[in-house]
């Protein structure tokens, strides 16, 4: 009876790994303002309908939407460079002296990167943020404990999210996203190390909910919120007569005659 009473005294703690709604919000708000730039060697590895391969990329990343991809051969040297500048997409294949430049529309990206996934979406993912940014003020935001998981919800206009924890932790393992009552994409995190401060994701992956194309990156290296130069993201025409220039559907920059289709058209 003593002990009974006494053990009664005693306020009941938290037992380690039930979920943490709070602490879970907190987490995405801290990765939210933490996370600027993203400096980095990846393997990155691609499949669906049309084949699968993989490379070794260097990869420039500044959010909110800016982006730098070099594909490297096996001996290291550069095969192709695609950038990113908000809706600008410019891809310039060294091998077969190809530029592309135009609107970078989800399609474009989907043939560039097998999802097709608004820029701006990519950019976070790549940088291990979940697609959409979560705001504390967002009366929208809902976060929900689901077994052993935290499920957290928000939207940012047409397109909305769902977001997973993995039972051991408090970052996020996987989610989806998309637009009105569609699904467009499936994602997830793994492999999260101490990185300036943060819990990064050292390998993404994102699905084409539709049909089926996957993307996976695995970071070998990074580094984060290293100073980086706006002119990286500027990718202007190669010089000289042997590059086929071809629009992707926007105007290209001076300098590139447009000698291909536009984005849609039969060649």
């Amino acid at each position: 009876m003593l002990l009974t009473a006494s053990c009664a005294l005693v306020p009941a703690a938290r037992q380690p790994g039930l979920p943490n709604p709070e602490g879970v919000r907190a987490q995405l708000l801290r990765d939210e303002a933490a996370v600027r730039s993203v400096k980095g060697v990846a393997r990155f590895g691609y499949e669906g309908p049309r084949g699968s391969g993989s490379a070794t990329q260097v990869i420039v990343l500044a959010l909110p939407d800016r982006a730098r991809v070099e594909t490297l051969s096996p001996l290291g040297t550069t095969v192709l460079v695609a950038t990113l500048q908000g809706e600008r997409l410019r891809v310039h294949s060294l091998m077969r002296h190809e530029y592309a430049a135009g609107r970078a529309s989800q399609e474009a990206l989907g043939r560039l990167v097998n999802v097709p996934v608004p820029p701006a979406l990519l950019v976070r993912l790549l940088a291990g943020l979940p697609p959409l940014p979560v705001r504390a003020e967002d009366p929208r935001l809902q976060i929900i404990v689901e077994g052993s998981a935290v499920r957290v919800e928000s939207v940012d206009a047409e397109w909305w999210q769902r977001l997973w924890t993995g039972p051991d932790g408090m970052g996020i393992e996987r989610g989806e996203a998309g637009r009105i009552s569609e699904t467009a994409l499936r994602f997830g995190f793994a492999d999260r190390r101490p990185t300036a401060g943060v819990e990064f994701p050292f390998a993404v992956w994102v699905e084409d909910a539709a049909k089926g194309g996957r993307l996976e990156l695995t970071y070998d290296r990074l580094k984060l919120n290293e100073p980086v130069e706006e002119a990286l993201f500027d990718l202007p025409p190669p010089q000289g007569g042997q590059t086929r220039f071809i629009d992707l559907g926007g105007d290209l920059p001076p300098g590139a005659g447009r000698t291909g289709p536009r984005e849609g058209e039969a060649k």
